[in-house]
């Protein structure tokens, strides 16, 4: 290469990179060189994540005639001891014309109930028009959610709500002739289905369901207080057999239990408030709860943890085993970067009867806030501490605070920097 080339292209390089480093000591003195952020308003949930195992009072109600199930009851109904859950017929076209039976009976009853309430003036025409917004509101929920039994209650309502304003507002007289045909259809198909060759009761009350997954017996529920970490790990499923209708969950009452790790189980055993827990699949809300039980496995300091509930819906009536979230409670205050936080001092002044200042010095953690051009130093109270965040107290109780001051709402907090100090100015 020429060396009046190279010349030439070294002076360019040399010239370029002093006129970079003139630009960066120039946007250094023009712009603030600490990032930093707003102190905002959040709310969080402390939260344990963890797989949860349902146990519940779970009666197999069996099926010891061949033939075809028509069911009498629908998947989270509740049922009376010795009360029917389905009947048994020799084929299948039967069984059919048996539930078609019913529907258009359980039709006939809306209506009915319908106009005895149009008669006594129970309603008004606020509160329909109220319902039928509600029902329509309710359905577009529970599509999103996918929840099919809901969405079927859901229409059920919003046609019970219109024939209500049909017949307040006097587009029908009655539903009499409806009624009739109803009756008659339903009749018919009792009819063409013929005498049922069996009845199907259950011995306990409580929810029923035809869902049975093969865990209905791995433990008994009556020593739920008794269980320990190695039963958990030990579960099997077993095979659902043929000859079963179903099954009924009798006790208001059942538990979640779940393996949490060493430290999980002491922020747990120190809790003494009511807890919340999420199933990821069956529900789309938090679900009360209470502790019930905490058994540590001395040997891999692992934890059970058993979750005490009374909630109950179709969707947790079907649900087994699944990813779940213990919420511990929640905490409101002002979000901070975990980056932002340090320890420095803060000055206290205070005066005596003479008049005369005392000061005094305390080391505290806080965060660097920037006012204008100058940094000040402020004591944080911390709520909650995630990996990447603090949530702080906005009002802490004064005694807490060296100084009384502490960090307030849209402050910027400096996130990143060398070099900070309190009153520290920034050119």
């Amino acid at each position: 290469m020429d060396k009046l080339l190279f010349k030439r292209i070294l002076v360019a390089a040399l010239t370029i990179l002093a006129l970079i480093y003139v630009a960066y000591l120039l946007l250094s003195s023009q712009f603030n060189m600490y990032p930093t952020e707003n102190a905002v308003r959040t709310t969080v949930t402390d939260t344990i994540y963890s797989n949860g195992f349902i146990i519940r009072d779970e009666n197999i109600i069996p099926k010891d005639t061949k033939g075809i199930l028509s069911y009498s009851c629908a998947n989270g109904d509740t049922v009376n001891a010795n009360g029917e859950i389905a009947k048994v017929y020799s084929d299948e076209k039967a069984a059919v014309r048996n539930t078609m039976a019913d529907s258009i009976e359980k039709d006939v009853k809306a209506l009915e109930a319908i106009q005895k309430n149009s008669v006594t003036g129970a309603l008004s025409l606020d509160i329909i028009n109220n319902n039928i917004k509600n029902s329509v509101i309710n359905y577009l929920h529970d599509t999103n959610k996918n929840d099919v039994n809901s969405c079927f209650t859901d229409s059920d309502n919003l046609l019970s709500a219109i024939n209500q304003r049909q017949l307040f507002t006097g587009k029908v007289t009655n539903f009499n002739k409806k009624i009739n045909e109803l009756k008659a259809e339903a009749e018919q198909l009792r009819t063409s289905a013929g005498e049922a060759i069996d009845t199907i009761k259950t011995d306990k009350a409580g929810y029923f369901t035809e869902f049975c997954d093969g865990y209905e017996n791995v433990y008994p529920f009556k020593d739920v207080s008794k269980m320990r970490l190695s039963n958990l790990r030990e579960f099997k499923k077993g095979s659902v057999p043929s000859n079963i209708a179903g099954k009924v969950v009798s006790n208001v009452n059942w538990y979640v239990a779940c393996e949490v790790s060493s430290d999980e189980a002491s922020r747990l055993n120190i809790w003494d408030s009511a807890v919340t827990v999420l199933f990821e699949e069956a529900t789309t809300e938090s679900i009360p709860a209470k502790i019930y039980r905490i058994s540590q496995d001395s040997k891999s300091g692992k934890a059970l943890v058993v979750l005490k509930c009374d909630y109950m819906d179709n969707g947790i009536l079907e649900a087994r085993q699944e990813p779940i979230e213990i919420g511990l409670g929640n905490y409101t205050g002002l979000r901070v970067s975990k980056r932002a936080v340090h320890d420095d001092f803060v000055t206290k002044t205070t005066y005596e009867d003479n008049g005369k200042a005392h000061k005094e010095k305390k080391k505290v953690q806080g965060v660097y806030v920037l006012y204008g051009s100058e940094v000040q130093f402020k004591q944080i109270s911390i709520l909650y501490a995630d990996e990447d965040y603090v949530i702080c107290d906005m009002e802490p109780d004064p005694s807490l605070l060296f100084n009384g001051e502490t960090i307030a709402l849209y402050d910027k907090v400096i996130v990143k920097g060398d070099d900070l100090y309190d009153g520290k100015v920034i050119a």
